[in-house]
């Protein structure tokens, strides 16, 4: 009799422990399993945002570039006529500009295959081009004026 009613005491403790351990995993289950929805859903968000943010870059990115162009064409027709030397300098100048533009025009074209991870180190020398290439413009009109 005293073993029948030490052996039901140790299998009932041992049926408390394992359903106080399962009862746990489940809490823990569900915690992460909320904690798994939130990050998909930041997840989404951040993907959606991320999109937003290269469709404006993109945008403004074509702006510039059509600015430039106009600006090259603009130059393109202020030829200057003083000497042949002079004359070829400005238009290899121009047409150096042009190329550049034109570069620029199928880098952003290409950057949708611009991975996540480096879309940072894109936009950063994309810029720098951007701004070294309006430098260059603005420096030809000045130039061209004197």
């Amino acid at each position: 009799m005293y073993k029948s009613i030490l052996s039901f005491i140790i299998a009932l403790f041992i049926a408390t422990t394992s359903l106080s351990a399962t009862a746990q995993e489940n809490k823990k289950a569900a915690k992460a399993r909320k904690e798994m929805a939130k990050a998909k859903k930041n997840l989404r968000e951040a993907k959606l945002d991320s999109a937003e943010n290269y469709n404006a870059f993109r945008a403004n990115a074509e702006i510039k570039i059509s600015e430039n162009q106009k600006a090259i064409a603009e130059l393109k027709a202020q030829k200057k006529d003083d000497n042949k030397e002079l004359s070829m300098k400005y238009n290899e100048m121009v047409a150096t500009l042009e190329v550049k533009n034109d570069k620029l025009r199928k880098k952003i074209t290409e950057s949708n295959n611009t991975k996540t991870t480096k879309w940072a180190e894109f936009k950063r020398e994309f810029n720098h081009d951007m701004d070294e290439l309006g430098k260059a413009i603005k420096d030809i009109v000045v130039d061209n004026t004197k």
